[in-house]
């Protein structure tokens, strides 16, 4: 014959542990029952008591369990997890091989989906707050600027000055061998212009600014400063992406203009060593082959590349798994997938172009 416990009208955790002690006690001379029928009053401990029961003490029987008190066991009731039956594998190693590369394709092809809904995202927030100027902080946009822009100029101008000096000097040995000494400048004003400075300083922004936008994003996600923002009822792909795109597009006219002046110099340090050629020769030379379209177009190549940069590090930042692990990958996955954005646009532009 089991014994008894008749449970108290009031069952909370004071409760709870004085009649979890006498259960035990009385476990150990047999079964036992618990009676519930008396409970009016219960909380989160009257239903972990419960559980309790049910999965650890065997011997142990509850009865009249009924009304709110059956309603909230029931939804707090452990389960087990559900598990997802397993697909069924091919049988051989050409249909696994091509099983994982259909899963990648298609990983890959939801990634471009969502990298494409986000840059639609973007210029959608952009133009509406140029519209409204509203939903985000101004003050971000200068600070943005000083670091894209006077914080990258030195590290572009000397990368594109021995950029300058570096074709010149391959250049120069083909074009003497032709007596072309002059249309030296050509070819550097052209290539500088309209192609090294464009992609160069896209490159370089890949990696300098957009390995930073992705590991500020990417920490701002891991320790849920983004979600914090979602739920004050602020849009993340506004707040912190408009001030960068706003930024990039603002000194990208800067930058380029300053490379283009610094990539000449190399090359006309390089004819003046070389050929000894004027400086004032060898600026004449170059306005007659190149005009402000050459300079325009690659003003446009290198905005396009700045927004690919802001855009592919946004996206790697806000998408990042949630460790520190994963925000070391998302920043070196944002620079290569950057850089190759950046090559594949430059290859469009000069079907476009020639």
């Amino acid at each position: 014959m089991s014994d008894t416990v008749l449970l108290p009208k009031r069952l909370r955790a004071a409760e709870v542990v004085v009649a979890l002690k006498d259960i035990g006690r009385r476990v150990e001379s047999g079964p036992v029952t618990i009676d519930f029928r008396d409970v009016e009053e219960f909380d989160s401990s009257t239903l972990a008591l419960l559980n309790y029961v049910r999965d650890r003490l065997t011997n142990v029987t509850t009865v009249n369990i009924g009304g709110a008190l059956a309603r909230a066991a029931e939804s707090f009731v452990s389960r087990p997890p559900a598990v997802e039956p397993e697909l069924p594998r091919s049988g051989n190693a050409a249909g696994r091989a091509l099983t994982a590369i259909a899963d990648r394709f298609i990983f890959q092809m939801r990634s471009l989906g969502r990298f494409l809904a986000m840059l639609g995202d973007e210029v959608y927030h952009v133009g509406v707050y140029l519209k409204e100027r509203k939903g985000v902080y101004p003050g971000e946009t200068w600070n943005q600027m000083f670091f894209m822009g006077y914080r990258s100029f030195p590290i572009v101008c000397l990368l594109i000055f021995l950029v300058g000096i570096t074709i010149s000097i391959t250049s120069a040995e083909q074009l003497r061998l032709f007596g072309a000494d002059i249309y030296l400048a050509d070819l550097v004003g052209i290539a500088m212009l309209k192609e090294l400075v464009p992609l160069m300083t896209g490159v370089i922004l890949a990696g300098k600014v957009g390995a930073a936008i992705t590991a500020e994003l990417a920490s701002m996600t891991v320790l849920e400063e983004v979600d914090a923002l979602r739920t004050m009822g602020v849009v993340p792909e506004k707040f912190l992406m408009v001030p960068r795109l706003l930024a990039i597009t603002l000194v990208v006219p800067l930058l380029v203009a300053m490379a283009d002046v610094v990539g000449i110099f190399g090359g006309i340090v390089v004819a003046r060593a070389t050929f000894g050629t004027p400086p004032s020769a060898f600026i004449a030379e170059m306005v007659t082959a190149v005009d402000w379209t050459d300079f325009g177009w690659g003003l446009i190549k290198t905005v396009v590349f700045g927004w690919t940069v802001v855009v592919g590090s946004g996206f790697k930042g806000l998408t990042v798994g949630r460790s520190a692990e994963e925000v070391g990958r998302a920043t070196t996955e944002s620079v290569v997938l950057s850089i190759t954005l950046i090559i594949l646009i430059d290859c469009i532009f000069a079907f476009i172009l020639y």
